[in-house]
Order: C-alpha cells, then structure tokens, then sequence
C-alpha cells in the first residue's frame, strides 16, 4: 500500500488538466492513500496541496461528500504536523471545519464528517488558547452526536479519545479516552476484511499510537512498546510512531 502511495504522490500532481473533471470512486481512494502516506511522513506541504485540489474537485452522486471529507482530513492531517505555526494552524482548521460541513450539507447523517470537525474544533482549543471555550464548546457538541449516530464507527471513537487526550489530562478524561480507543481497536479488528469501496479505510495505526501514549502515561512501557510496534506493522513509513518506538530504547 505505501510503495504506491509513494508512486501516487508524484502522480497525483501530474493531473493537474484533469483536476476539475469528475472524481470516480478510483481516484479518490487515491487520494485518500496519499493523504495518509504524507500524515505518516510528516509532508505538511502534500497534505495542504491535496486539501486545497481537493476544494475545487468536483464529483458525481454520493462521492461528493467524501471529496469535501478527504479535502477537510488533510486539512486536519497538516494542522497536526505544524504545530508551531498559529495562524497557518487556525486556517487549516477553518477549512477543516468548512468542508466537514459541506460533506454534512449533502449527507446529514455522516457520521465521520461530524466527528472530524469535532476534532478539529478540539484541536483548536488545544492549540489556541483565546479559542479553547468556543471551540471546545463546538467540538465536544459535535463529537457527541457523532458517537450517538455512529457508535459502532471506529473512527468516530478514535477522533472523540484523541480529543479527549489533547484536552485534557485528568484521570476521570483519560479514561474515558482509553475506553474509546480500546472501542476503537475492537471495531477495527471486528471490520478488518470489509473493504467498502466508498468508505474511508483510515485509523488503526493511529488507535495504537494513541493507545501506547496512553500505557507510557501509565508507566507501562511494554504496552506502549507492543501498542507501537502493531501501529508499524500496519504502517512501516509512519514516522512519528518509528520516533516513539526507538525513544523508548531496549
């Protein structure tokens, strides 16, 4: 999977006649592995290019909804990695939040789209201070209802525990983090070998990673270690859960 996500990020820029021609269901998976091969290596500059292609893409029938998705997670995806950069970080967001919002415009049921814009609203309030309690207003509104749409969603409870742990960090919040990503884990591994071609596929790496961050604020370094080693197993080029592993030594 990663080989050709390589191979798509050059040739994802080598399109740019046909950008506003229809999306299909291919090209859009395309994209989604590009976004998640650049969240794993920390390309901040792919994730924002393939966020603003994405703005002006167009597609037929339900596949517009996860255009407007795929443009707000790597939007949400980039903030992330430029974490020193306020106002760069708060425009990301922004577009985050607008796009979740056109994907829920077309389909107020999408479940994914609402946990995502509460997680970029958490994200905000993590990250800037004189925005912590309207944006934490919004984002714990929105994670919310996505969890009563969409419990069975492990994406949903990924977003609403990795909130929760950027937030805050009293025991009563943690926990209520690990049960989410333990959820989160369980349905990954329960829908492991569905392969809906018009749903997003991303996030069990990321349930690890999170989940060993959680055992070393435990002090529970064989946890983390075993927690780290499945997140790279799933996603050999994923850099930040590589740095984690090697911090942890023998």
């Amino acid at each position: 999977m990663y080989i050709r996500a390589l191979f798509l990020v050059v040739a994802t820029w080598c399109v740019g006649a046909t950008a506003h021609a229809a999306m299909k269901i291919a090209d859009l998976r395309d994209r989604a592995a590009v976004i998640e091969y650049a969240a794993h290596v920390g390309d901040f500059r792919q994730l924002t290019q393939i966020s603003d292609l994405l703005v002006e893409q167009t597609a037929r029938g339900n596949l517009q909804k996860l255009v407007h998705y795929y443009s707000a997670l790597a939007a949400y995806r980039a903030a992330e990695i430029d974490a020193d950069v306020e106002y760069r970080v708060g425009v990301l967001l922004d577009r985050c939040v607008d796009q979740g919002k056109a994907a829920l415009k077309l389909d107020p049921e999408f479940a994914e789209a609402l946990a995502l814009i509460g997680a970029c609203h958490g994200l905000a309030a993590a990250r800037q201070p004189l925005a912590a309690i309207v944006s934490g207003n919004f984002s714990a509104r929105e994670l919310k209802r996505a969890l009563a749409l969409a419990p069975e969603n492990p994406r949903v409870q990924l977003l609403h525990a990795i909130t929760l742990m950027r937030r805050y960090e009293s025991p009563q919040r943690r926990a209520q983090a690990e049960e989410s990503l333990g959820e989160a884990l369980r349905l990954f591994d329960a829908f492991a070998t569905m392969d809906d071609a018009e749903s997003p596929q991303w996030g069990q790496e990321h349930a690890h990673l999170w989940m060993a961050r959680l055992a070393l604020a435990n002090d529970d370094k064989v946890a983390a270690r075993d927690h780290l080693e499945q997140a790279l197993l799933i996603a050999p080029d994923f850099e930040m859960a590589r740095v984690e592993f090697t911090s942890l030594g023998s």
